[in-house]
């Protein structure tokens, strides 16, 4: 539905601003340290791999996936950028990964399960490749969590725009709200669980939504949810709202999942 490679890495890279430091603390308190065998699953251009690459250090590894080899190029030139040795990449899906079974101390994912149809297979996939007592994090948001104080049209359209199309790809636009109790499905006894607001008065991450849909235009028009003249419309009246400090924008909730195996 977004693009990817090269052209997705400006949208990536702001979207690893707004939430990369949530996601950096999460982590952490889930256990993440020096050492450690990780692997993220959806890992797009590698920016949270290749930072866990520099807390694991050169005694740990991280193994990176993505179905798409367009991000792995970008991830890999990053990584080589980077000096990072302690990484690699595998072109594969999050259902199954080729990778070694029971091998990792802590697999993770970001914004993954939103793009799946099946994110139960996605998560007994994870829990597969964790050791005895290996840890999972997962994080995910739900469409609910984005919305303007004052209320606009143009952010209740992209709500209703968003899952629109997920239903006619068999997705779910609320599976970071379900995510503890997936997670529990998936054989975890007791998964732990945060849930994020993401709030922005100002600043890049203010046009955010704008730059996706723009992303996601050609999947809307071929699933039938908008036209180019709407959408047009709506990214004109987000770069106002984008321009006033006056109009609280709600980006994201976001439920933030760990637990051992």
């Amino acid at each position: 539905m977004l693009a990817t490679g090269r052209q997705a890495a400006n949208r990536l890279q702001l979207l690893d601003e707004i939430f990369g430091p949530e996601s950096h603390e999460v982590l952490k308190r889930a256990g993440l340290a020096p050492g450690m065998r990780v692997t993220e699953v959806g890992c797009g251009t590698g920016l949270v791999a290749l930072w866990m690459a520099r807390v694991v250090g050169t005694n740990g590894f991280v193994a990176a996936v993505d179905l798409s080899s367009e991000q792995m190029l970008v991830a890999r030139r990053d990584a080589a950028e980077a000096g990072l040795r302690n990484i690699s990449f595998h072109v594969a899906g999050a259902y199954d990964t080729g990778l070694q079974r029971d091998g990792f101390d802590l697999v993770y994912s970001r914004f993954l399960m939103c793009h799946l149809a099946e994110p139960a297979r996605a998560l007994a996939e994870m829990r597969a490749l964790l050791k005895p007592g290996g840890i999972l994090v997962c994080e995910d948001h739900d469409d609910g969590g984005i919305f303007t104080e004052p209320p606009t049209w143009a952010y209740k359209r992209l709500v209703e725009i968003s899952e629109a199309v997920n239903k006619s790809r068999g997705l779910d636009s609320y599976v970071g709200l379900k995510l503890p109790r997936l997670v529990h499905q998936a054989g975890f006894a007791t998964p732990e669980v945060l849930v994020r607001q993401v709030v922005v008065l100002r600043g890049p991450a203010k046009s955010f939504w704008e730059i996706t849909l723009r992303e996601a235009t050609p999947a809307i028009l071929s699933a039938g949810a908008s036209t180019s003249e709407e959408l047009e419309r709506i990214c004109t009246e987000m770069q106002m709202i984008a321009q006033d400090d006056s109009t609280l924008l709600l980006l994201a909730r976001v439920s933030q999942v760990w637990a051992r195996k």
